[in-house]
């Protein structure tokens, strides 16, 4: 069953209120809830097993019957760089990547992106936003990834005092491996390049960078979906949030 996501305030004793409009519309007419039927809740820090009471248009009313603490959410922040690439495979990015525990994702423009969104960058984070979101519940998070506004390359130095590391891989690498992720770090960033890969004068601006690995992932060229997957998975696995 799927999960929603519900703000503390809407949590009064025992009862739970439901306001948002996608999340109403997709019990009542999706899940085709109704009064006395079981709903999954979490606030990001207890999830709720609750029984809904009353449906009206803009709320739904339910009391909870059982709250435990929510253990679903990584403790260790994973940001996602990833170079815009062609719609479908950016979706399947943006759905996998809330699926593994990704907290953070910002699209990036490099020289090797094809695809112009500048005329409708709002509808496309609201696009990606909703795919986050809809996975989010399908994989029972209690939070989907927060997808920013698109960045050129250059600008993802800015995130560095954020981060303890930066992961980039890089087809022309075949020294550094990633394996070096200890127990005392907490928040990792992975920049992933458009299809075409990386120009070598982007690499060069992070080249020399103290918190930035530049990885190899093997023998084989991936393509950017899949290097994005199997890097986010080998990262949360080392960081012991699989």
């Amino acid at each position: 069953m799927p999960i929603f996501f519900i703000e503390s305030k809407n949590i009064i004793n025992d009862t739970a209120y439901i306001t948002d409009k996608d999340d109403i519309n997709h019990i009542v007419k999706v899940l085709r809830k109704r009064e006395g039927e079981a709903l999954n809740l979490c606030d990001g820090v207890f999830d709720y097993k609750a029984k809904i009471l009353e449906v009206s248009k803009d709320r739904i009313k339910a009391v909870i019957e059982e709250k435990v603490l929510n253990q679903r959410e990584p403790q260790k922040d994973v940001f996602l760089f990833q170079c815009i690439i062609k719609n479908q495979k950016m979706d399947i990015i943006i759905q996998k990547a809330t699926e593994l525990g990704v907290k953070t994702l910002v699209p990036v423009i490099s020289k090797r992106v094809v695809i112009d969104i500048s005329e409708k960058e709002e509808k496309k984070i609201q696009r990606w936003q909703k795919i986050a979101k809809e996975s989010q519940k399908q994989c029972l998070r209690p939070y989907s990834p927060q997808i920013q506004r698109p960045i050129e390359i250059g600008r993802v130095k800015d995130f560095l005092d954020e981060l303890d590391l930066l992961i980039i891989p890089y087809e022309k690498e075949n020294k550094k491996t990633y394996l070096d992720i200890h127990s005392n770090i907490n928040r990792v960033g992975i920049l992933i390049g458009p299809e075409g890969g990386f120009e070598e004068e982007e690499i060069e601006i992070f080249k020399d960078l103290q918190k930035v690995r530049i990885v190899s992932l093997g023998k084989r060229i991936l393509r950017s979906e899949t290097a994005a997957i199997s890097v986010i998975s080998i990262v949360m696995h080392l960081l012991g949030e699989m």
